[in-house]
């Protein structure tokens, strides 16, 4: 891997001004109380393009005394109520200024997270308007926080009221770096004062929302950005006693090792862990859109999505026809850099990630899977893998029940509709599951009676603001998006008054 000091004349697509100032930075360091600052031991870590390999940018790498700056302002940001205490119109009128200052600065936005995590240019469009309408929809809800006035014996007076938790710490992924702020904006819709961590791989649009943060009027301390390793910097906020929750998304082996570090301080948790979605696709389906769906459903971000259709269901009656128009969709994918119009696939986001995918190939060839395309890296430049389809795979092997995170679906049949929903629910995860089908009876039977936190009819993979997202079994538990999101950032106070007979 090439290892140098990134220069916007290395992308032959052009850049906006904006982005090229951006790259121009000697460090994007951490944000505290309203500074950027680097890591007070002086350590930096270099943040790769995965399409080149090439180092773009270099970035502070935090340890636990950064942590603990950060958790400390936070800490004093929440308590001397600067943003906490403030009124709830003027919580939303700062939170629309930066609903409104993203939305200008969407090119940026996108660009960083094409360069540093890969994805295809199209695709950030996506996550940076997804991010907009999520800071959008909470910006309306610091007045919208109501208590209650429940029924009590007559001689007391008593009124239940909505307070946020306190210091919230963030710990998230790499796979959507700007969608990150729609959960920002929420846990700050609710009061609260938020320390973010962003995965190692994609640091550079978080330093970005914290100073839009300040930029819109977020109060200095009210919202900090740590940068660094995950055994470090994760584990320090985790376990810092002035944090007050903290909130996952990632492996279920980091966050069931979060929960256990939480609770030695009794911390709420609120995790979203990953999945193996069902793609379920019954005989009378509309095939030619199921078969798009399901390709773009894991092509699309190169499987790195929780909710990637990578099992997928067929039934017997139309697996073959199914599969083949999977694969006449797949074939001749263009993989390249995400600035490229005509890119229709990216990379994955690190030599490690595609190793890991080399190793399911690896894993779903010795298991006896049938693969019927690709299965081998792509090019010698960057992180890219071929899209790769297995067939004949049953449920019982490795490649349909361990989350693989890159561009590898597995293509399972059934006979019956009961049988469907067995292989469908037998899976440890639970996040959403996919139905393709004309029969809107089938639709509400399936929908019944799959175990996961979405199903979605007829289309695949929508969110939108005000619809609750989250999972159950190793997926994980609390939810993000919605109003339901805001149960897990806030805490009812009850309070009694003696008002006499």
């Amino acid at each position: 891997m090439t290892v140098q000091s990134a220069d916007p004349a290395l992308y032959p697509h052009a850049l906006s001004e904006s982005t090229v100032k951006t790259l121009r930075r000697p460090l994007f360091g951490h944000v505290i109380e309203g500074e950027t600052v680097p890591a007070l031991d002086g350590a930096t870590m270099p943040v790769i393009d995965p399409a080149t390999g090439i180092r773009t940018a270099t970035a502070a790498a935090g340890t636990s005394d950064d942590v603990t700056a950060a958790v400390r302002s936070a800490r004093t940001a929440f308590d001397d109520g600067r943003w906490r205490l403030l009124a709830p119109l003027e919580k939303e009128r700062r939170l629309r200024r930066l609903a409104a200052l993203l939305a200008e600065r969407a090119d940026l936005f996108g660009e960083i997270d094409v360069i540093d995590a890969g994805l295809l240019r199209g695709y950030t469009t996506f996550v940076v308007d997804g991010a907009v309408a999520g800071v959008e929809y909470y910006a309306g809800w610091p007045t919208k926080l109501h208590g209650t006035i429940p029924a009590v014996p007559s001689e007391f007076a008593v009124y239940e009221m909505r307070e946020p938790i306190g210091v919230i710490g963030m710990i998230m992924p790499w796979n959507g770096p700007t969608f990150v702020l729609g959960f920002v904006a929420a846990a700050l819709a609710a009061g609260n004062a938020v320390v973010l961590k962003p995965a190692e791989q994609t640091p550079l649009s978080a330093v970005l929302m914290a100073e839009l943060a300040l930029e819109a009027g977020i109060p200095p301390g009210v919202f900090n950005v740590v940068q660094g390793l995950g055994e470090t910097v994760g584990a320090a906020l985790v376990t810092a006693p002035e944090v007050d929750a903290v909130s996952f998304t990632g492996s279920v082996a980091t966050g069931s090792a979060i929960q256990a570090a939480a609770a030695a301080r009794v911390k709420r948790v609120s995790l979203e862990l990953g999945g193996k979605s069902a793609f379920i696709v019954f005989p009378d389906a509309d095939l030619e859109a199921a078969a798009t769906s399901a390709a773009m459903g894991v092509w699309g971000a190169s499987g790195q999505v929780c909710t990637a259709a990578t099992r997928v269901l067929a039934h017997r009656d139309i697996r073959d026809e199914f599969v083949s128009l999977v694969l006449d969709r797949s074939r001749d994918l263009r993989l390249g850099s995400g600035f490229d119009p005509a890119t229709q696939m990216g990379p994955v986001v690190s030599a490690d990630q595609l190793a890991r995918v080399q190793s399911y190939v690896d894993i779903g060839r010795a298991e006896g899977a049938e693969l019927v395309l690709g299965g081998e890296r792509h090019g010698d430049v960057g992180f890219f893998h071929q899209p790769t389809v297995f067939t004949g795979v049953r449920n019982d092997m490795r490649i349909a029940r361990e989350e693989i995170f890159g561009p590898v679906m597995s293509v399972l049949d059934f006979g019956s509709e009961d049988e469907a929903y067995a292989i469908a629910n037998d899976s440890d995860y639970g996040l959403a599951a996919g139905v393709w089908t004309e029969n809107l009876s089938l639709a509400h039977r399936a929908s019944r009676a799959l175990r996961t936190g979405t199903v979605w009819v007829n289309t695949y993979q929508m969110v939108y603001p005000t619809v609750p997202y989250g999972g159950v079994k190793l997926s994980g538990h609390g939810r993000a998006l919605g109003a339901a999101a805001l149960d897990d950032l806030t805490v009812p106070k009850s309070v009694w008054m003696k008002v006499g007979s």
